[in-house]
């Protein structure tokens, strides 16, 4: 009935494959657990290979780096069941619950996403951009989720028909970081397929570091900035740069942004990062692309 596809890439998730393969005993309907593994170092991949140890769980390395987006549909490929649970390989259990919660709610609806949380306190100042972000930017209730189903989708963990995951899949054309899962909720609204967003949240374990963190945030606007007529009513950034154009303040943001990028920097990777700083910084960064 059920296939949860995991895609990881240099992450060890063999502890939250264990709690999941344990919850799925208690349950009465076929369970598999898919991991695959998107090129990862060698060091990185020997502990996940007990995976395939569990019962009704596989462990599948593919080659090379095939990206995020293309990771999920090849893994709705390999998947038996009619009912698709993603989850991101850096997730936390929180619930014992989980599963069933999930399963209880596919019922009625097409696509369920669950939520996510960053556990207290922060672990080291060293996560502390990524960490601050996460609770400012991510964390919401599913009451707040449902006021904008579409916009609010996340691919850190949903439930899904295999069906309807088919017939869309994700845009493989988003090579890059960032953004297959704003494109792929843009495509259910586009198909008025229904998007249900429900308290089963995850914790968020895997933070990167300030610098990396920071990169990939770059990484993900230049993403962001090629595929900008697909994503424009769907990303708050994206909406406040149109702002900037449409008052023709563009060059003075980027010169603004080039002139104190150094000090944005040094408050952002700081152990109290300020987000507004942060949010200009990001509209600085997009600017100054054109």
């Amino acid at each position: 009935m059920l296939s949860i596809l995991i895609p990881t890439y240099n992450y060890d998730c063999l502890g939250l494959v264990e709690e999941l393969h344990r919850q799925a005993q208690t349950l009465l309907f076929p369970i598999e657990i898919l991991v695959a593994d998107d090129g990862s170092k060698e060091e990185l991949k020997r502990n996940n290979r007990k995976i395939n140890k569990l019962s009704n769980c596989m462990f599948i390395e593919l080659k090379e780096n095939v990206g995020r987006a293309r990771i999920r549909n090849f893994l709705s490929e390999k998947a038996n069941y009619d009912i698709l649970l993603f989850i991101d390989s850096d997730a936390g259990l929180i619930s014992n619950d989980f599963l069933q919660n999930y399963v209880s709610a596919i019922q009625n609806n097409e696509v369920i996403c669950g939520g996510l949380l960053y556990d207290r306190p922060l672990p080291s100042p060293v996560f502390s951009l990524r960490y601050y972000y996460g609770i400012c930017a991510e964390e919401r209730s599913a009451k707040e989720r449902n006021l904008c189903p579409y916009a609010q989708f996340s691919s850190f963990s949903f439930l899904i028909r295999k069906k309807t995951f088919r017939e869309i899949l994700f845009d493989e054309s988003f090579s890059g970081y960032g953004h297959e899962d704003t494109a792929f909720g843009i495509e259910l609204e586009k198909r008025g397929i229904k998007v249900k967003h429900i308290d089963n949240p995850l914790y968020h374990l895997g933070l990167e570091k300030n610098e990396d963190f920071l990169f990939k945030t770059e990484t993900g606007i230049e993403t962001l900035y090629r595929f900008s007529d697909k994503l424009t009513e769907y990303v708050r950034l994206l909406q406040a740069y149109n702002k900037v154009r449409k008052y023709k303040l563009q060059k003075l943001v980027a010169f603004l942004f080039r002139k104190t990028r150094g000090l944005l920097k040094r408050n952002i990777l700081s152990l109290h990062p300020n987000m507004k700083a942060f949010a200009f910084y990001k509209l600085g960064y997009l600017c100054n692309i054109k």
